[in-house]
């Protein structure tokens, strides 16, 4: 999390235009623009571009264990709302509990 909070400065100086001043600059940059990508495949689980933007963070192993504890609270999350709508959830949550439980499995089976 905390390097997560890290980046944010450096994508809010890269938005105006302001370049990274170091390697490790240019490395949050990337990672906090891969994050971005798996924030909105979340948000469009069924764009077939989505699995691979999660794939693309949780198969590298420096990112393994924050990717994958993110979509599991996603996930539990979700499924707390279908439990709670008597098994029948509206189908937005349907499909991002099917993308959550495919993309988790993507990125197990790398491991």
């Amino acid at each position: 999390m905390i390097r997560v909070l890290a980046i944010l400065p450096l994508l809010l100086l890269t938005a105006g235009g302001v370049e990274p001043q170091s390697s490790e600059d240019a490395d949050a940059l990337a990672l906090g623009r891969q994050i971005l990508a798996v924030q909105r495949a979340l948000g469009n689980p069924d764009k077939p571009e989505s699995l691979k933007a999660v794939t693309a963070l949780g198969t590298d192993s420096r990112h393994y264990v924050m990717v994958r504890g993110w979509l599991v609270q996603l996930l539990a999350g979700d499924e707390s709302i279908a439990e709670a709508a008597g098994g029948k959830p509206a189908e937005a949550v349907a499909a991002r509990i099917r993308f959550l439980r495919k993309a988790i499995r993507a990125i197990d089976l790398e491991k």
